[in-house]
């Protein structure tokens, strides 16, 4: 925001140059970005005032003026269009170097010889207008300085004003930071008005349907209305803010908005049809064209300001064309009024529209400060429009807020900021910033909030209230005096790290996906909505990413099939991160997340090379990487299993449990999952419950010492039917192996010749070993049970 530093100075004194100023705002956490001089470069311009025009006589377009100074009168060719006897304009005298860089000097123009010029807008380095000579008021002084006369001999500052503090949007807020830093208070501009005789209750009627987002409404009639320039030093604080004067009507709305923070808006009475105004939601179809000339068309969560007929107003944000003040309106509608903030920030946004009132609105402003904005604007009308405004005012809305009270304890203060401060300077600092005292004891305060801080919720927002202007450089530089923890990972954060390392170091490539899918992702490899419902976003920001993923797989085999289409055909990836699960009937809820990691291999399993024999990847290569993982954690007593998993392959695929509890389901995909992804038939995933194996990383391993006495050997083939589970047969076989029995292994698997149909061969390897010498009898007896086992329980015949 632009702040004059003269316009500063007419409500509160400031004993510091701009530049230091400038400096305590900062530290007081009003960050001011720079300061520069308002217009320079404008000295030898002088207000002039043209005393005749005629034609020139060898040009075209071209005009031959004389132009009074006060003290000589110039012969000036000029081709603007709006010259005329009588017009005030800024004279540029010969030897005047303009903002743009032009030095001024006595030229001759087609036979007729020009001592100056008529500066424009854009001349002058003020606007960007430059269709015409800048029409000065008629009061401007002739001859006089022409940055005296229009007060631009100023300093701004440009402030950074925090979303939570639209309070300080407006030369009164400012005025309120700079008296606090000095223990001062502001001076407020006194407002008087003489009401006519007419009532507003006669001339208009206000109708407010949505109090939600719009909790006050007030509205205003002032007649007699004479629309024209606004005067000069009006002009001149709204250039120093960065806006361009248009009319006293709307000059005056756009001041006390600079001044005070409330927008205002004024309406041509004699173009609302049926004397009304009506605050309500649009129907359906519902457009309107604003003031820009743009025709908007209107949704059913906006606001529109009507009347009885019509939109005439988008609330907050743009008025409409059809209810513009123009140079014939005579009486106008006040309109003070007090918007919901999501609403104006969501209006604002999605029809493009970034106004002066919505950048305020859209920071959540008190209702209570429509009223004294409303007497202010209606006070200038008739200062300086000859309006006349009718008696009372409108004013609809269901209860204001109450001022909020807060408890300030002297320890808190302490507590939080480490430091003593003074209770007078504690007190003194927030009374200069209008919170009030409501009681006080030696221990505390109970302040009351003023309305325009709604910021201020808590006992510690008005600490930070109390050290900004104590200030934050009369803190004492301290050690901290807190032990602190040491630095360095923990175990999970080591884990993690291992098993990236691990993976890349076996050929795998790390992929990042989004943490959102499309709502299809976990359909396409064969779940149902009930298996694995995924928790959908409110706000998705696109149609591919509306789903918080309850896998990697999705995202993961997407990246597989995007090189595939693009003739990646021998590819490992691997990916770490969060998944988001939740059931069916507690989408609303929370989400519970754990840490994953999934692997996906497609494609030839090693480069080509004269010693070694192509081949694709297969299940036992995905195997061997699960198994290498899965072994830097102290998982005793895992079994594997056939997966009953939707996306992988009924006869190619495996799950790993532990203590009950699913660790990994690996395998080759399924068929029909990789014809819907388009990958290839061969493509290997695997999928590892990362948060579960976290739990038993880094425990120290159990050394064993080296056996006294000599191993037993041997080994067993048997027959079993080509659906039975090895590896359950195997885990079953541990159990009634007997207490000499420390190691059993399946080293062959094999179908073909000399095998029968239906039929598989499965060849074990058992170890067997005491605190002592094991005899033949003593190992054939547990084989013995071994055999029977698997010949009662599996129906396994020795091969």
């Amino acid at each position: 925001m632009n702040v004059s530093y003269n316009w500063l100075q007419e409500y509160v004194n400031i004993p510091w140059p701009a530049v230091e100023l400038a400096e305590r705002l900062t530290m007081a956490g009003m960050e001011v970005e720079e300061t520069s001089a308002a217009n320079p470069g404008l000295d030898g311009i002088v207000v002039g005032e043209i005393i005749a025009v005629n034609e020139h006589p060898n040009a075209d377009g071209l005009s031959i003026c004389l132009v009074s100074t006060g003290s000589e009168t110039l012969t000036i060719v000029a081709g603007a269009p709006n010259v005329r006897v009588g017009l005030r304009v800024p004279v540029a005298t010969i030897g005047t170097m303009l903002p743009n860089g032009l030095k001024i000097e006595g030229v001759e123009l087609r036979g007729v010889q020009s001592s100056g010029m008529m500066c424009s807008e854009k001349e002058l380095g003020l606007g960007d207008d430059h269709s015409g000579i800048m029409e000065l008021p008629g009061d401007a002084p002739v001859g006089e300085s022409f940055v005296a006369a229009l007060q631009l001999d100023d300093t701004i500052l440009d402030v950074s004003i925090y979303a939570n503090r639209p309070d300080c949007m407006s030369m009164l807020g400012m005025g309120r930071e700079v008296a606090a830093l000095q223990g001062a208070t502001i001076t407020y501009p006194a407002i008087s008005l003489q009401e006519s005789a007419a009532k507003v209750k006669d001339l208009l009627t206000l109708r407010v349907e949505d109090h939600d987002l719009c909790p006050r409404y007030m509205a205003r009639v002032i007649q007699d209305i004479k629309v024209g320039p606004s005067p000069l030093w009006i002009q001149a604080k709204l250039r120093a803010a960065g806006m361009r004067p248009i009319n006293n009507v709307v000059d005056i709305t756009n001041f006390v908005m600079l001044e005070m923070g409330q927008p205002l808006h004024a309406f041509d009475y004699d173009t609302l049809a049926g004397s009304a105004i009506v605050v309500r939601r649009p129907r359906a179809g519902e457009t309107l064209v604003t003031l820009d000339e743009q025709e908007r068309r209107l949704e059913e969560d906006m606001l529109l300001i009507c009347d009885a007929e019509k939109p005439v107003c988008i609330g907050g944000v743009m008025g409409g064309g059809n209810s513009e003040v123009t140079e014939t309106t005579t009486t106008l509608v006040l309109e003070a009024a007090n918007f919901q903030a999501a609403s104006i920030r969501r209006t604002s946004r999605r029809l493009g529209i970034a106004s002066e009132a919505a950048s305020r609105f859209e920071k959540g402003l008190s209702p209570h400060g429509t009223e004294m904005a409303m007497e202010r604007a209606a006070q200038l009308l008739q200062l300086y429009a000859q309006g006349q405004p009718a008696q009372g005012v409108l004013d609809a809305h269901r209860g204001l807020p109450e001022p909020r009270t807060i408890q300030l304890r002297y320890a808190e203060i302490r507590r939080l900021l480490g430091i003593d401060i003074p209770a007078s300077s504690v007190k003194a600092c927030l009374q200069a910033l209008e919170f009030a005292v409501v009681a006080e004891t030696e221990q505390d305060l109970l302040l009351s909030v003023p309305p325009f801080r709604t910021d201020v919720e808590l006992e510690c927002d008005v600490i930070e209230e109390a050290i900004r202007h104590y200030g934050y450089d009369r803190i004492p530089r301290t050690l901290p005096t807190s032990g602190a923890n040491p630095g360095g990972q923990t175990k999970q954060h080591e884990a993690v790290d291992r098993i990236r390392h691990q993976l890349a170091g076996f050929g795998l490539q790390e992929a990042l996906n989004y943490t959102f899918i499309h709502r299809g992702s976990v359909q396409r490899m064969g779940y149902g909505r009930q298996e694995f419902p995924g928790i959908p976003l409110h706000n998705p920001i696109s149609e591919d990413q509306a789903v918080m993923r309850p896998s990697l797989l999705p995202g993961l085999l997407d990246a597989l099939a995007r090189n595939f289409s693009r003739q990646q055909t021998a590819v490992s990836l691997f990916e770490l991160g969060a998944v988001y699960l939740t059931e069916e009937s507690q989408l609303t809820q929370h989400p519970r997340e754990e840490l994953r990691v999934a692997l996906a291999m497609m494609g030839q399993a090693h480069d080509d090379h004269w010693s070694v024999q192509p081949r694709q990847v297969d299940f036992y290569d995905i195997k061997g990487v699960v198994e290498r993982v899965l072994a830097g954690f102290d998982l005793p007593g895992l079994t594997w299993q056939r997966s009953q998993a939707a996306w992988v392959h009924p006869g190619r695929s495996a799950e790993v449990v532990w203590n009950q509890r699913p660790l990994v389901v690996l395998g080759q995909l399924h068929p029909a999952v990789a014809q819907n992804l388009r990958l290839p038939k061969e493509t290997m995933a695997a999928e590892m419950d990362l948060q579960a194996m976290l739990e038993r990383y880094g425990r120290v391993p159990q050394i064993q010492p080296l056996p006294r006495f000599p191993g037993v050997e041997r080994d067993l083939a048997l027959l079993v039917s080509d659906d039975t589970a090895v590896g359950q047969l195997l885990a079953d076989l541990k159990q009634v192996g007997g207490e000499t029995l420390v190691d059993a292994w399946v080293f062959d698997v094999y179908q073909g010749e000399q095998v029968p149909e239906g039929c598989k061969s499965a060849a074990f390897g058992f170890r067997f070993q005491a605190k002592r010498n094991l005899t033949d009898d003593e190992v054939q007896a547990a084989m013995d049970l071994i055999l029977q086992y698997a010949q009662k329980h599996y129906d396994a015949q020795i091969r």
